[in-house]
């Protein structure tokens, strides 16, 4: 079971302004450049990411999804509906939720830069966290 107070907490302390939001995003076309092409973005260098406003609105909204992830991981429907805005969100950019699996090592290195790191007991939480939306958005036929 995850701890979700755990996580909570640690949303709690990643301060999302327009200097943050879009680290997201940055972090996700370093690690995995082939997703940038979903957002239209293949040709935009990494470290630009942040000063995009495109990027900066992206992030606060799809960071304020995974945010509420914990809050809701032990109410199914919650869950559910949480899931589905993230799912609704990426389909906006044609990105696979099969692609859904690389997005925590950019979250957690967004949560590392600006949410005064991440412990390995975070760490251990969220990865339990992602490995069940992965799986509940595979059990449902989401992809």
């Amino acid at each position: 079971m995850v701890n979700a107070d755990l996580l909570k907490k640690h949303t709690s302390a990643y301060k999302l302004t327009r200097d943050t939001a879009a680290e997201f995003h940055k972090q996700l076309f370093t690690l995995h450049p082939e997703l940038a092409k979903y957002y239209d973005a293949e040709d935009i260098d990494p470290d630009r990411i942040p000063k995009a406003q495109k990027f900066i609105m992206l992030g606060q909204q799809e960071l304020q999804f995974l945010f509420r992830l914990p809050a809701v991981i032990n109410e199914e429907r919650d869950w559910r509906s949480a899931l589905g805005q993230i799912k609704e969100a990426y389909s906006d950019f044609n990105f696979p939720i099969s692609e859904f699996n690389k997005v925590p090592d950019a979250f957690l290195a967004a949560m590392e830069k600006h949410a005064g790191g991440v412990t390995p007991e975070q760490k251990k939480e969220w990865e339990a966290l992602f490995d069940k939306a992965y799986k509940d958005m595979k059990s449902w036929g989401w992809y």
